[in-house]
């Protein structure tokens, strides 16, 4: 209900796709439009790898900005994969700025296409959060045996995926909040579900609660398929209460070209996981939180286990 003196606007518009998810999925990729950090990084990178005549693969390709960067680098030719919706807006952007002639779309998981000549470099921004949880590892390994040349460069290089434990009132509620005793029923099978979900959260540096410490680290330009499998103690260095681990990356994309969202998240368009607790711990400097942590290669599975070691239990 509109109130009566409001002020309204008024646009008409048509989609393909349903309202809702057709203004998330623009809104999502404006907002790494607008990420000046990650451009910049990628823009940077680009311009140091890409030569004039060189064929690229990009995967993942969204709304074809980083394609359209190697082309204006010199790429004779560029292959953009893609398996959203978004595809169709790539095309349209792409000829609406002179790139028709030199992008090539191919609608689909990379690892299901076939392409008509090897390309000299990989790009690709299939970073997640955590860093490996989009499917990086899984990709890049498919394209290095299938895609690109034999010495082909990829890009980004490297990516690493840290760890820290972490106080967060606000992202636990997201899972303490199903045993509201305003709930209408019992909402305890939910509240497990929530305990093992990887939340995505904004975090501050002042919210940790240890020193980081390097879950993985991982060279794409010569790594298998393999799984995520890491574990470590943190040591706490205030006191506080523990919620859970926060995740984050850094990449390396090209020499002296760097990416980072560790908190508080220099590029915006990413935030952190937040891996909670199932019941929140008091804890004191000097106690020790124990931590184990998988990613699948693929990204689709991120497991972790957190126990905490207390010197007032300790002799």
């Amino acid at each position: 209900m509109i109130a009566p003196n409001a002020r309204t606007t008024r646009h008409s518009g048509s989609v393909r796709h349903h309202g809702y998810e057709a203004a998330e999925l623009l809104d999502f990729h404006l907002s790494m439009l607008l990420d000046e950090a990650r451009m910049a990084a990628y823009q940077r990178a680009i311009d140091q790898v890409v030569k004039p005549g060189d064929v690229v693969l990009d995967i993942g390709a969204g709304t074809g900005v980083l394609s359209f960067l190697a082309s204006k680098a010199g790429a004779r030719r560029v292959y953009a994969i893609e398996a959203g919706p978004v595809i169709d807006v790539a095309r349209e952007l792409s000829e609406a700025n002179g790139f028709s002639g030199r992008v090539a779309f191919v609608d689909g998981w990379s690892t299901d296409v076939e392409l008509p000549e090897p390309a000299d470099v990989l790009v690709t921004e299939t970073i997640g959060n955590a860093g490996f949880d989009e499917g990086i590892i899984a990709w890049t390994h498919d394209a290095r045996c299938r895609l690109i040349r034999p010495g082909g460069l990829v890009l980004p290089r490297k990516v690493r995926m840290w760890t820290a434990a972490v106080e967060s009132w606000d992202d636990h509620a997201q899972v303490i909040d199903w045993s509201a005793p305003s709930l209408p029923f019992d909402y305890t099978v939910v509240r497990r579900r929530a305990e093992q979900e990887p939340w995505f959260a904004h975090l501050r540096a002042q919210q940790s609660l240890t020193e980081p410490a390097m879950v993985a680290e991982v060279d794409l330009r010569t790594t298998s398929a393999s799984d995520i499998r890491a574990s470590g103690v943190l040591q706490v260095g205030r006191s506080g209460t523990l919620h859970g681990l926060a995740c984050w990356f850094d990449a390396e994309l090209a020499d002296d070209v760097t990416l980072t969202n560790a908190p508080p998240s220099p590029a915006p368009s990413w935030g952190q996981r937040f891996l909670p607790v199932g019941e929140p711990a008091a804890v004191r400097t000097g106690d020790c939180v124990e931590w184990e942590i998988q990613v699948s290669a693929d990204g689709e599975q991120l497991d972790w286990h957190v126990e905490t070691r207390l010197l007032s239990t300790e002799n």
